[in-house]
């Protein structure tokens, strides 16, 4: 059998789970419904992504050496600590947002305009050129 196929045969099985797991109400999620729905997602956000990276890059990934796949996921697993510290930054922030509109000690439109930007989407702002650079 040829990866494509088999491929296809796995992202067949997800999207048929992934259809039985449409719940509107959390009361009635499951163990099950959970995890099929975490790893539908995961599985078809790592296609595109794999196929975007072979866009971009235009290489036969599987064709690297060992040593290559360790630096890079060394490299990928710095990322991640730095996007874990920053992550837990904004939960703390948003705690303690929480905890002045509990307080009343900001605006739901201030604070809304704070959410959004923590919350947001958008990438880290371009570094501003300081006079000792």
């Amino acid at each position: 059998m040829r990866i494509c196929d088999l491929l296809e045969s796995v992202m067949a099985l997800f999207k048929s789970q992934k259809e039985k797991v449409e719940i509107n109400d959390l009361s009635e999620m499951n163990a099950e419904d959970d995890a099929n729905t975490i790893w539908y997602d995961a599985f078809e956000a790592g296609v595109e992504k794999y196929h975007k990276g072979q866009q971009e890059h235009k290489t036969q990934f599987w064709t690297a050496g060992a040593g290559w796949y360790a630096q890079n996921l060394k490299d990928e697993q710095l990322d991640l600590i730095s996007y874990l510290h920053h992550l837990n930054e904004r939960i703390k922030l948003a705690n303690i947002l929480a905890d002045m509109m509990e307080d009343g000690e900001v605006s739901l439109r201030d604070a809304a305009k704070l959410l959004k930007n923590l919350m947001g989407n958008h990438p880290p702002q371009k570094y501003t050129k300081q006079s000792n650079d």
